[in-house]
Formats: C-alpha cells, sequence, structure tokens
C-alpha cells in the first residue's frame, strides 16, 4: 500500500514503518487537513498490520514479538493487580484498558473485582477477543458514542503508545478522559530515535517510537497534573528487568 501526504511529495511506501513526512503531522492536532490526511491513512492501513498473523504468528512473520498470544492467568492476573496497587485504583473506579488486543487486562482486572473496559483498533483481536472480556470491549474506530467520551477514572496504555504515530494527540486524549490518572508503560532508547535498550523490541514493526524517558515525560506534563516516572515497577514487565534501563513507568495524575 503506497499513499502520499497532500502537502508534499512524500510517499509512504513501507508497509509498516514509514508513516511519518516531514511536515510532522502526528505530534499534535492542529485541525489542519494535513494531520486529517495522515490520520486516516493511517487508520485505514491498521487492519492489514494487527492481523492474525500480529498475535499469533508474530515471530514466524516477522511482524512482532508474539506468538500464540492467548490468556495467561498465572502472569496477568498478579500483572493487574500490581498496577492498581502502584496507582493506588480503587474497585469503584472505572478504569479502560487502551490498546486492549484481545481482552487479557480487562479479563484479570475484572476478575479482581474492577470495573474495566478495553478498546483496540485490530478488528482481529476484538473479533477474537476473549469471550469473558468481550461485553467489555470496543473497536476503537468503530465505538459509538466515541469510547473516550464516556469518561474514564483511570485509563492504562501499556506497550501502546510506541505503535502511534500521533502520539502526542493521543496522550492529551487519553488525559482528556481521565479524570483521575493515567498509567502508561513504554519501551526506551538511550536517545531519542536510537535502537532500543531492549534489543528485542526492535522485532515488532508496528513500533515507531524511539524516546527517552525524558521525552516521554514531556508529553505528559501539563497544568493541574502531577508525573511520576520510575524504570521498574516491580510486577509489572519483570521477563524484561534485567535491563536496568529498558522499559518506562509513567503515571500522570489529576491534582
Amino acid at each position: 500500500m503506497i499513499v502520499s501526504c497532500r502537502t508534499c511529495s512524500v510517499q509512504f511506501e513501507d508497509e509498516y514503518r514509514s508513516w511519518v513526512c516531514p511536515h510532522d503531522a502526528f505530534p499534535a492536532n492542529d485541525g489542519s487537513n494535513n494531520f486529517a490526511v495522515h490520520e486516516e491513512a493511517y487508520l485505514s492501513h491498521l487492519p492489514s498490520v494487527y492481523d492474525e498473523d500480529y498475535f499469533m504468528h508474530g515471530k514466524k512473520t516477522g511482524k512482532s514479538l508474539y506468538d500464540n498470544y492467548r490468556w495467561l492467568p498465572e502472569l496477568t492476573i498478579p500483572m493487574c493487580q500490581a498496577i492498581v496497587d502502584y496507582c493506588g485504583i480503587v474497585k469503584r473506579d472505572r478504569v479502560l484498558d487502551f490498546g486492549c488486543a484481545r481482552g487479557y487486562v480487562v479479563k484479570a482486572l475484572r476478575q479482581l473485582g474492577y470495573d474495566a473496559y478495553g478498546t483496540d483498533v485490530s478488528r482481529w483481536a476484538i473479533d477474537n477477543c476473549d469471550e469473558d472480556a468481550r461485553p467489555y470491549l470496543n473497536l476503537n474506530a468503530n465505538s459509538d458514542p466515541p469510547l473516550l467520551a464516556m469518561g474514564f477514572d483511570w485509563i492504562i496504555a501499556k506497550d501502546v503508545l510506541e505503535h502511534i504515530p500521533y502520539v502526542g494527540y493521543t496522550i492529551t486524549q487519553l488525559m482528556s478522559a481521565a479524570s483521575k490518572g493515567v498509567f502508561a508503560v513504554v519501551p526506551l532508547a538511550p536517545f531519542d530515535g536510537s535502537p532500543y535498550v531492549v534489543e528485542e523490541y526492535e522485532g515488532d514493526v508496528t513500533h515507531v517510537q524511539r524516546l527517552t524517558l525524558g521525552s516521554w515525560i514531556d508529553m505528559f506534563v501539563r497544568f493541574g497534573w502531577r508525573v511520576e516516572a520510575s524504570y521498574r515497577v516491580p510486577g509489572v514487565k519483570d521477563n524484561y528487568a534485567h535491563y536496568k534501563n529498558g522499559n518506562g513507568f509513567i503515571t500522570a495524575r489529576r491534582i
């Protein structure tokens, strides 16, 4: 698939990586047609990227790090407990898993007694989601009313922001929709634009954001919010804990 920027002559020829042009179309929605055109092209392209191969045969096809992406309660339930404990999420809170894939975080949170929902851009993931989570999931592009407009106390964005070209705009949307806070987990690079600290993360062809923790923090900082960041949250991504600065954990709280 090849799409062109209507503002310049740049064409997006790489099926997965090349969603950037010199006009910097994605960092913020400035209301311009340029942004809308790039966003439309990006969203229309997603079904061919986040498909069955991505989730079930990712390593074999070279698309992702996933093989047989499935429900693993012995890992997912303790991880979700660690997240709610770390953030201070209480059971009366309404929680959104942004980038929920097949709904396993939503399922785990609900088993723990939390009012959890999920949204994802992958039609394949939503169509093939966990049956226990299905009533609480929405396809991001097809939610009516838009899911973020419904409002949540907390939004979790674990291993998702690095996939989004117009990530600054997305972070603004998430923070606008969260009444209490946003918790994000992102892979880190030693320098902006350099390969990830965790070399394995380069195996996902949809990773387009390679930033330092400081650069990620900058996108969350705004009036009325307290932003905390760490390289480690016990119980979350423990399998990568031997990388000293491989992952960033960002908690933005309304004050």
